[in-house]
């Protein structure tokens, strides 16, 4: 039943196309789209650009996790790194994370390395946020538990807080992921010789719309499967988790 909807748009979009409701200057019908994507995957160019695109993403958004989940934690649990760290997070939060690109490549250079760099600055705060605020709901009678038992501060966090903070990482993991594919598709647009966001923005400014359709749909299906794959994860683990404590 889920993708009914999905099919009654489908249907929807080639008929305003096929009868004229929509022109095909403003809008390809979906037919032409689709033949597209099909042309695109029988040549196989696409699924080298995907491999780029994605490789950049998940070298962002694996360092903001490690990195994330770390400076949270610390946070959580040492009042003067909260203190020196907060007045910072509030000031970058605010600010849009594609418009800091053109600053990232001067800085860096207009390779990977930028764009690497700017995809793990926009995941890193969604994964510091969530992982001080699931640290900081920690049941304070595990924590006097653990430490009347001796627990070191550093085993505290390992065997305490982070187990206790799992979920709240997790979704913070799920709003960088999907973070790291806007901001990777904005970084390719300004400059890259590969991946998704550069087909995009070629086949853009030479009018093939449908070409253009195509791969925003590849990208968009791709970004779905990618979320319903990490949620099917997330259960298992959790799953793990609950019976293992």
């Amino acid at each position: 039943m889920r993708i009914v909807p999905l099919l009654l748009l489908i249907c929807a979009w080639q008929a305003a196309a096929s009868f004229g409701v929509l022109p095909k200057t403003l809008l390809p019908s979906f037919f032409d789209v689709a033949a597209q994507l099909g042309a695109h995957v029988r040549s196989g160019e696409i699924f080298g650009h995907t491999a780029a695109s994605f490789a950049r993403a998940g070298a962002g958004c694996g360092i903001a996790v490690a990195a994330g989940v770390a400076l949270g934690l610390i946070m959580a649990r040492m009042r003067a790194v909260e203190r020196a760290m907060e007045p910072i997070l509030l000031m970058i939060y605010p600010v849009p994370k594609p418009a800091m690109i053109p600053l990232f490549m001067i800085w860096l250079g207009i390779g990977d390395f930028s764009k690497v760099a700017v995809i793990a600055l926009a995941c890193l705060l969604p994964v510091v946020v969530a992982t001080f605020n699931g640290a900081r709901s920690v049941d304070d009678m595990l924590i006097w538990s653990a430490r009347a038992r001796g627990t070191s501060e550093a085993r505290l966090l390992w065997r305490v807080v982070l187990p206790s903070a799992l979920p709240q990482i997790a979704a913070g993991v799920r709003t960088a992921i999907a973070i790291a594919i806007i901001v990777l598709v904005s970084s390719e647009f300004i400059s890259a010789e590969k991946g998704l966001g550069y087909l995009i923005f070629s086949y853009g400014g030479v009018g093939a719309d449908d070409a253009m359709l195509a791969i925003v749909i590849w990208l968009a299906a791709l970004g779905y499967f990618l979320d319903r794959g990490y949620l099917a994860g997330l259960r298992r683990v959790m799953r793990w988790h609950a019976f293992a404590h």
